[in-house]
């Protein structure tokens, strides 16, 4: 598949790509549905190109590594917030020093949590290669969500 195929396929999973006919965005001002659309389609088309020059300059296996590594870290985050009883609201009550405290503390633990994740899938390889009689190889590691 040529590379340009990249920018179709992840226009497929936006939001716009999803509304059925004569739905509109709400956050259009416009009236006219068919001005409506065609906002939204070069809204997307913008995005596409966006994320294809990304690609373009990253390269696909990086970026891709990079989008995972994104959703893992947000995960872990979300995680984090719910279990320390936390949303946007009540950071954005707390007085700055504290909100700092908080997010630094939060920073940390996620960038541990994905250590232990990285560590974990290491160790897990190190099983299996062991187990099939061959040594363990440097891998990359694949940090699926």
């Amino acid at each position: 598949m040529a590379i340009d195929g990249i920018g179709a396929m992840l226009s497929l999973g936006t939001p716009t790509a999803s509304k059925g006919l004569g739905q509109t965005d709400k956050t259009d001002k416009t009236s006219d549905p068919a001005d409506a659309a065609k906002a939204r389609a070069e809204a997307a088309a913008a995005r596409a190109k966006s994320e294809l020059d990304e690609v373009r300059e990253k390269g696909l296996y990086a970026w891709a590594q990079e989008k995972k590594f994104e959703a893992l870290k947000a995960k872990i985050e979300k995680e984090m917030k719910a279990k320390n009883g936390l949303d946007d609201a009540s950071l954005a009550a707390m007085s700055p020093e504290e909100r700092s405290k908080v997010l630094t503390s939060l920073e940390a633990e996620i960038a541990k949590r994905i250590q232990e994740v990285m560590q974990e899938t290491l160790t897990e390889e190190a099983k299996k290669a062991a187990k099939e009689g061959r040594p363990a190889q440097p891998m990359i590691i694949d940090i699926a969500v």
